[in-house]
């Protein structure tokens, strides 16, 4: 992994962190979904449309495909990440959803992108598949004491929507001639809201409910979206040269800095199973990245 792309994969990861805790203390996650990534999707519109008249990228037929790709996989991530952080804590949200993606690149990275791994690599395979189910076994419910399945599940399938747009978005900027990752991210935006419109229409009748969180959380909306939106840029312009598999591991290492603002600025009970999952998966991924 070049300096680059490294820089751009931590930038990423912190300000992956920064909004994924502001999500979690939000109030009506399904608004606040909605209202995030419509403000995301205007705010890449400028430079989008800035671009498309200065200095062009190529936005083909497989380009637009790919980016409708990654814009399907991230709709169902979204919705099943802003629906895991009303069931489960972040320190438990975060390191699994996180922590099982760059497993599932992996397995389909060399054939869909041709991105290749090595052998300590499995080493760290085992690692995150240790630390996953401690973080897993970790999350109990306050009350009873039990595990708490449902935040569980939720986590674990959004991994798979982050492995679904991490792999489109590294087939749509490794094309040649290619897009720009503003343009690419932008158009998977656009498939993305729409299809978070007519899921937030569906389950949510009438345009108060999905307005909500404006007149609630407004300044929260609005941080939230230029962080996501930055950080997306950030990670889709990483994968215009960088391996995916590196790139969705090392990204990850907003899993320590997920656990250490879940209980330090959540006040989440952050069990010693927990937090010793937590460093098992960061290494696991520490061994992807340098295996």
């Amino acid at each position: 992994m070049t300096g680059s792309v490294a820089g751009l994969v931590l930038l990423s990861a912190v300000l992956h962190v920064l909004w994924n805790t502001l999500v979690k203390t939000s109030g009506d996650k399904l608004s606040f979904a909605w209202l995030t990534n419509v403000l995301g999707m205007l705010f890449l519109g400028v430079p989008f449309a800035w671009l498309r008249m200065a200095d062009p990228g190529f936005l083909g037929p497989e380009v637009l495909g790919w980016a409708a790709v990654s814009g399907v996989m991230q709709a169902f991530y979204v919705v099943l990440l802003f629906a895991a952080y009303d069931h489960a804590d972040l320190s438990v949200v975060y390191p699994v959803c996180r922590g099982l993606a760059p497993l599932l690149v992996m397995l389909l990275a060399g054939r869909l992108t041709g991105d290749a791994t090595g052998p300590l690599q499995a080493v760290g395979v085992a690692l995150v598949a240790a630390g996953t189910a401690a973080v897993g076994a970790a999350s109990r419910d306050k009350a009873t004491g039990r595990l708490t399945w449902l935040g569980l599940a939720l986590s674990v399938l959004t991994a798979f929507g982050t492995a679904g747009y991490s792999l489109a978005d590294r087939r749509g900027m490794s094309l040649s001639p290619g897009p720009g990752a503003v343009e690419f991210l932008f158009v998977s935006y656009v498939v993305l809201c729409v299809l978070l419109t007519a899921y937030c229409a569906w389950r949510r009748p009438g345009l108060a409910g999905m307005f909500s969180q404006w007149k609630e959380n407004r300044r929260g909306v609005l941080l939230v979206s230029a962080l996501m939106t930055l950080s997306y840029v950030c990670i889709v312009a990483a994968l215009g040269t960088g391996n995916v598999v590196l790139v969705t591991a090392g990204r990850n290492v907003g899993i320590l800095l997920a656990t250490l603002a879940g209980g330090l600025l959540l006040h989440e009970r952050v069990s010693r199973g927990r937090a010793a999952g937590s460093v098992v998966i960061f290494a696991g991924l520490a061994l992807l990245v340098l295996g």
